[in-house]
């Protein structure tokens, strides 16, 4: 018997691959009343190859491959990503990095972002990088995929049960892909495992109606990005013990850097406050590893969940399956050296 614990897009697509490669008697245990209630539903839909450590662009060169197949199904748009640096030294070596792994990202200045894309202040900006096979995509509608894939394959899906104890469960493996409930749910068997909860707030801002690619900052974290004619806007958030407790001094940084970055912002009409979260580890990548017999943590995805849950999905039901992973995740253990990953969103 297998248990999963955790309906967002990574326990779902966990549940899909194990069932894909033909294991039985699987169970997915959720507490809410429907999937990606948690982190999921606020994702953005970001998919980039643009990363600065291997291990993550590694993630999406796999990822993408499932994410190019069901383009349709997904509404997957190439709009590209554009970052902007805003130190020196930062954007070479990791654009020469994604290179040497076939990502073919290129370096511009900020005269070249400026002819480019026009409507970006590159006031501060040092320099950027650009990467076309970047993009967005719907996380419902692959989620969606997943859910229905896995409850063909036989997967029981157990809704509205909240998991006490690990100590509880008897299976042959337990699979912790809970989010921010990992932590709780980890110190019931004296593991310590280092996610909070971080939320950002995000602007849908009318009247944007032309194709521009995800523009994100680095190292404060603003982006922007499409959504059909209009645009959202974010910035990296506070970490919160409870939820919307610094609303107010994230939104008034959020309405000063879009306005700063994108000065068309200010002409716009704002159609509404929107809010976004993940589950942040201290080096923004995520948690995959066996630190006990049986049991298999896929947690702190630092807002790459979504596009890294194909890639994940397999990843784990390698592990189970006793077979070689298509990604060495050594570097992702639970106890690890940090290996900073620093454009996260």
């Amino acid at each position: 018997m297998i248990i999963i614990i955790g309906g967002g897009i990574v326990g779902t697509a966990i549940a899909y691959y194990l069932s894909e490669a033909g294991l039985k008697d699987i169970t997915l245990i959720e507490k809410e009343k429907f999937l990606g209630t948690q982190v999921t539903q606020y994702c953005s839909g970001g998919v980039r190859h643009q990363f600065t450590t291997p291990i993550n662009c590694q993630f999406s060169i796999e990822s993408m491959k499932t994410i190019r197949e069901l383009a349709d199904q997904i509404d997957y748009k190439k709009y590209g990503y554009l970052i902007l640096d805003m130190k020196e030294g930062i954007t070479e070596p990791r654009v020469k990095m994604q290179n040497e792994l076939s990502i073919a990202s290129e370096i511009l200045t900020p005269a070249q972002i400026k002819k480019r894309f026009p409507f970006i202040n590159v006031e501060g900006v040092v320099s950027g990088s650009f990467y076309k096979e970047d993009g967005i995509a719907d996380p419902a509608a692959l989620l969606e995929f997943y859910e229905k894939g896995a409850r063909k394959n036989g997967v029981k899906f157990q809704m509205q049960t909240k998991i006490k104890s690990l100590k509880d469960l008897k299976a042959d493996w337990v699979i912790l892909a809970a989010g921010i409930q990992s932590k709780e749910l980890g110190k019931t068997i004296g593991l310590d495992i280092p996610i909070v909860d971080r939320r950002k707030y995000v602007f849908q801002i009318e009247g944007f109606d032309y194709d521009f690619p995800l523009v994100m900052e680095v190292p404060t974290g603003w982006y922007i990005k499409k959504e059909g004619n209009d645009a959202l806007v974010g910035m990296s958030g506070k970490i919160e013990s409870k939820a919307f407790e610094k609303q107010e001094e994230s939104l008034e940084e959020t309405i000063e850097a879009s306005i700063h970055r994108v000065p068309e912002v200010e002409q716009k009409g704002l159609k509404k406050i929107l809010s976004s979260m993940s589950d942040e580890t201290p080096d923004k990548h995520a948690i995959i590893d066996s630190p006990l017999p049986g049991l298999i943590i896929a947690t702190g995805f630092s807002g790459h969940g979504f596009m890294h849950s194909p890639a994940t999905g397999k990843i784990v039901a390698a592990l189970v399956k006793g077979k070689k992973p298509i990604i060495d995740v050594s570097e992702l253990k639970l106890k690890r050296e940090q290996i900073k990953e620093t454009i996260a969103i």
